[in-house]
């Protein structure tokens, strides 16, 4: 995913928190001014649904969380405060399950809730809000735990009771726990989308938002999967009478939309795991392509495709450009007497050496057999004839290594060829470096002869 996409994403969960932690505070200042119309609100007559108390300042906890998570320095805190939202949820889950009343012991504003409740009006946190309440919580400690997939789901099914609610409104039907606030439901929807946005870049949520081929197909699937079932819902909703609706629609609806998006999330984490494979094994492939196996050298293939763009730079700056043509001496002779696996640990020992002689901006190349070449950019004949000693010495020296004693001494010859100004074409240089390599071999071996050109 592209750097600007991941800020923007970023970005976007920091201001859904803010939004989610704007209506909580909005909700609680109503209690505590009294002013039953911001939990309770009513549009042209009709009602919006309650917002309990205990939701709102559960809401605020986890969202505030998430917003202090997105600090740099303060991400442990924030989720830790995320997660200790889930509290106040879950014993609304277990008052559900148990038939107890623990909830209201936690509950701010108590007075004005179990006034409303005696006087027979419904006012308790729903107990689809407690479980998106819950598992947005147990997101936040996923997201700790560094287990993001998880948390991804998680905060994917906290999505599913606010928007079975938002859907129940749509259709203008019921659902079987009951419907919840629409303050609620945004603000829920608010927050468990912030836990996703913070993780958009991990996991399920950076393929499916990468601008790959992939991440385009997913992305439409998404959109499709979303609105196609609640454009059919709501389609046969108008088709049928209200009293021939079926039972459970809402939930249905809910149930279908996450279920695709929970298969397209887990098909978009196993396309990336495909992409990364697919580019690491091209990448060694490539790698192989380019590299000598006996030696770890770069091949003969790589040094055909850099001489062209070494020699080109350095014609286009005028700076100077040295190849050396290095061949050990007597190297059939070795693997006549010692063997073909002593030749081979010889030309790896000589290798090292060389790789070791030269700076870190020059190319040591195995050119064929027992040939290394090296491209020494920048490089004047005055430093490139330095260097080639400088290999030539090192080569030769005995070594210190209890391996380097099991193995014969030899000796290197070395053609070196300058382009003075770059000016002269990469094939004319190669040549004049291999003229001075068999220069040096007429003239007795373990030596250094070289040439200048324009």
């Amino acid at each position: 995913m592209k750097a600007i996409h991941l800020k923007a994403v970023t970005r976007s969960a920091a201001i859904l928190c803010l939004a989610a932690v704007a209506i909580s505070l909005y909700v609680l200042g109503s209690y505590a001014g009294g002013v039953s119309a911001g939990w309770r609100p009513h549009i042209a007559g009709f009602n919006l649904g309650p917002t309990n108390s205990l939701t709102a300042i559960c809401i605020l906890i986890g969202a505030s969380g998430g917003f202090i998570s997105m600090r740099r320095g303060w991400r442990r805190l924030g989720l830790t405060v995320s997660a200790v939202a889930g509290i106040g949820a879950l014993l609304r889950v277990i008052d559900f399950t148990f038939d107890t009343d623990l909830a209201i012991l936690v509950t701010p504003f108590r007075t004005e809730v179990l006034a409303e409740q005696a006087a027979g009006i419904v006012n308790r946190m729903a107990i689809g809000a407690a479980a998106s309440i819950v598992l947005s919580s147990l997101a936040s400690l996923l997201i700790l735990a560094r287990h993001y997939s998880w948390a991804q789901l998680c905060a994917a099914l906290a999505i599913g009771p606010p928007l079975a609610s938002a859907v129940a409104y749509l259709l203008g039907v019921d659902i079987q726990l009951g419907r919840m606030g629409t303050v609620t439901l945004v603000d829920l929807l608010l927050w468990s989308t912030a836990i996703l946005a913070g993780t958009g870049h991990r996991a399920a949520l950076r393929a499916i938002l990468s601008d790959s081929q992939p991440g385009h197909f997913a992305r439409h699937q998404l959109a499709i999967g979303t609105l196609a079932p609640l454009a059919f819902a709501s389609l046969f909703a108008r088709m049928l009478p209200v009293a021939e609706h079926p039972d459970a629609v809402a939930e249905t609806v809910v149930c279908t939309i996450l279920v695709t998006w929970i298969s397209i999330g887990m098909t978009a984490i196993s396309s990336r795991r495909l992409d990364i494979a697919r580019h690491r094994a091209e990448a060694e492939l490539r790698a192989i392509a380019r590299i000598d196996p006996l030696t770890g050298l770069l091949n003969r293939r790589s040094m055909d495709l850099s001489l062209d763009d070494h020699f080109e730079r350095a014609r286009s700056t005028g700076q100077p450009i040295s190849l050396l043509m290095c061949d050990l001496d007597h190297f059939k002779r070795l693997n006549d007497q010692h063997g073909h696996a002593a030749g081979d640990r010889v030309l790896r020992r000589t290798a090292e050496r060389i790789a070791a002689a030269v700076r870190d901006s020059d190319m040591v190349f195995r050119y064929g057999g027992e040939e290394i070449a090296v491209l020494l950019q920048d490089c004047g004949p005055e430093t490139a004839g330095r260097i080639a000693e400088k290999i030539r010495g090192s080569v030769k020296s005995p070594g210190r290594r209890a391996a380097d004693a099991a193995l014969p001494t030899v000796t290197i010859s070395i053609g070196a060829a300058t382009s003075s100004y770059g000016k002269t074409l990469p094939g004319k240089v190669l040549a004049c470096a291999d003229d001075c390599l068999y220069q040096a071999k007429e003239a007795g071996r373990d030596r250094v002869m070289q040439t200048t050109l324009a």
